[in-house]
């Protein structure tokens, strides 16, 4: 018997209702997430770790910063493709905050970041919500 596949409609239509439900606000534009990408493919040597969390989803995931990004060919006007942990496309309005931990594990090694350094780097490019807490900067798309 054949499981039932939502399609990409349906998929973003219950992204809308959800969003609208669960949130009071919405931070990011896809023109401010270019910009915070195209810094963050500039910067990748200062940022090591990036999680996300998805509206629709409790799963934290990760996006794979490095200096090799490119627009057009893995990240876009709308959303990264193939760069994340969920595999395939991630479209930016699917993205509820970004969690920036100042220690965390990289297979066998922790490694750290430097948090203040991001936060100067994220207010170059715009106004943003954020906060510091618990030794992670969290930037917040919907709240």
């Amino acid at each position: 018997m054949k499981k039932y596949q939502p399609s990409i409609e349906e998929i973003d239509q219950k992204l809308d209702q959800t969003i609208k439900q669960k949130f009071s606000s919405g931070y990011m534009s896809n023109k401010k997430w270019v910009k915070l990408i195209d810094t963050f493919v500039e910067n990748a040597e200062l940022i090591k770790r990036v999680e996300i969390k998805k509206v629709l989803e409790e799963k934290i995931g990760l996006i794979f910063i490095s200096e090799n990004l490119q627009y057009e060919f893995d990240y876009w006007n709308i959303g990264f493709e193939g760069v994340n942990s969920f595999g395939g496309w991630l479209l930016y309005k699917e993205i509820e905050f970004l969690k920036f931990p100042a220690k965390f594990q990289n297979e066998n090694s922790y490694q750290e970041q430097d948090l203040i350094e991001i936060k100067e780097i994220i207010n170059k490019i715009g106004v943003f919500e954020m906060t510091d807490q618990n030794d992670e900067l969290i930037l917040f798309c919907y709240k």
